[in-house]
């Protein structure tokens, strides 16, 4: 027997089911695009792909756990992916910073970063990156309509984590600029020298689209 709707208790939520025909209503809010995690030695960049979809999505949110070089003393890096597979790498690049510390022997203090124009986007504010695990970094990442072809791109980020001596608790907000307007195809992630390292995990959430 055809049926259109179901209701909550007519299904036990435990079970396996397989679904024909098009299933509309879900998903809601915020769907798992992609998912890399870093696995055996480490590896030198992390690439986010071809996810962009502006007729589902106009907003995209990316969680970084546990992210650790394999060299101590690094900076995450980023760069915009263009449609073709391409890494822009030209100088358009600019990241501000604002960060709020707490040194394990003194009180908190604020401070802020910036550069001028360069080849990439640097997402740990001033502070290094620590290769040990117990001092990973974790990051949550927002871009916001990344196919648009009439405005420069951005994306805004906020990390929390322990710098590379263990002495300095951060939390970390900060954005990164592209001076283009050309549509974007995805998004790398690399440190400043040497590998990305186990456990690092990158997963890729797009935002459901909201209604005009």
């Amino acid at each position: 027997m055809a049926i259109d709707k179901i209701q909550s208790e007519s299904i036990n939520l435990a079970d396996t089911f397989a679904f024909t025909g098009t299933v509309t209503g879900t998903p809601s809010g915020m769907t798992l695009l992609a998912t890399s995690v870093v696995s055996g030695t480490g590896t030198t960049s992390v690439q986010l792909n071809n996810f962009f979809n502006d007729t589902l999505y106009n907003a995209y949110t990316i969680y970084i756990n546990n992210s650790t070089p394999v060299d101590n003393a690094k900076i995450l890096y980023i760069r915009f992916v263009a449609p073709n597979g391409d890494i822009i790498t030209a100088s358009d690049y600019v990241h501000v910073t604002s960060s709020t510390e707490r040194n394990i022997s003194t009180d908190a203090s604020g401070n802020a970063y910036n550069a001028g124009e360069g080849t990439f986007g640097r997402i740990n504010g001033n502070v290094d990156s620590s290769n040990n695990d117990t001092y990973a970094t974790n990051y949550i990442l927002h871009l916001v309509d990344p196919l648009n072809t009439t405005s420069y791109k951005s994306i805004q980020w906020q990390s929390t984590g322990i710098d590379q001596a263990a002495t300095g608790y951060r939390t970390n907000n900060g954005s990164v600029w592209l001076k283009q307007t050309a549509a974007l195809g995805g998004i790398q992630f690399y440190f400043s020298s040497g590998n990305i390292a186990v456990p690092t995990e990158f997963r890729m959430y797009g935002v459901t689209k909201w209604k005009n």
